[in-house]
């Protein structure tokens, strides 16, 4: 087994930098961060999610959201226009505190590249929290590989749906060994769930780009 140091490949869905947003409320009432101004991408994204819904409401987007991660048959710029549609309602609502997230989601989409294809994630990737240890990791195999990185909670806000974490440590497996671990320099980051149902969840990333996850 070897050591290195090298910087994490995917920490979850990422695009351009965008400001962190963060505000308190009593926690019993939810106060989602307002969303910043939209890219060029995600404005174009939204008018035609927009163009093709007959009403621009929160079941609407969840029930296009849900069809999308069940089938992946929804275009990806209908996709994230849904995810900006849900976010911009959620962050005008007032509600109680944010679900748990604690458990394993699936990464079924997100804006980490601007190739579209690609938007609808083509490996298994799974986010796996653990409120009770303040553990999360990333979890995700491609082909005999399998890849683990990990980290700790920093904290978790359920009145604004904020999730402070940072990975510190990346496991490569190969046909369920241990290959290789590695020491990744990374920076905090936080994911703002503006949505989280039973089996549905939706986050923005600090560093830019929302994502849609599963259970």
């Amino acid at each position: 087994m070897r050591s290195a140091q090298l910087t994490p490949f995917r920490s979850g869905p990422v695009a351009p930098l965008r400001p962190k947003l963060s505000r308190r409320a009593p926690a019993s009432c939810k106060a989602v961060a307002a969303p910043s101004a939209l890219t060029d991408v995600e404005k174009q994204a939204l008018a035609s999610y927009r163009s093709i819904v007959s009403e621009n409401s929160k079941p609407v987007a969840i029930q296009l959201l849900k069809r999308a991660a069940a089938t992946k048959s929804v275009p990806p710029e209908t996709v994230e226009g849904a995810l900006l549609a849900l976010e911009q309602i959620s962050s005008q609502e007032k509600s109680g505190p944010t679900p748990s997230v604690s458990g394993k989601w699936r990464l079924v989409f997100g804006t980490a590249t601007k190739f579209r294809p690609f938007q609808y994630i083509p490996v298994k990737e799974d986010f796996v929290l653990d409120d009770s240890s303040k553990t999360l990791a990333l979890e995700s195999s491609i082909g005999p590989f399998e890849f683990f990185i990990r980290g700790v909670m920093s904290s978790w806000r359920p009145e604004s749906g904020e999730l402070d974490f940072q990975f510190n440590k990346v496991d490569i497996h190969f046909n369920g060994s241990k290959v290789w671990e590695v020491t990744p320099k990374t920076k905090p980051k936080t994911y703002t769930f503006f949505h989280v149902g039973t089996d549905l969840a939706c986050a923005r990333s600090s560093a830019g780009g929302v994502a849609l996850l599963t259970k």
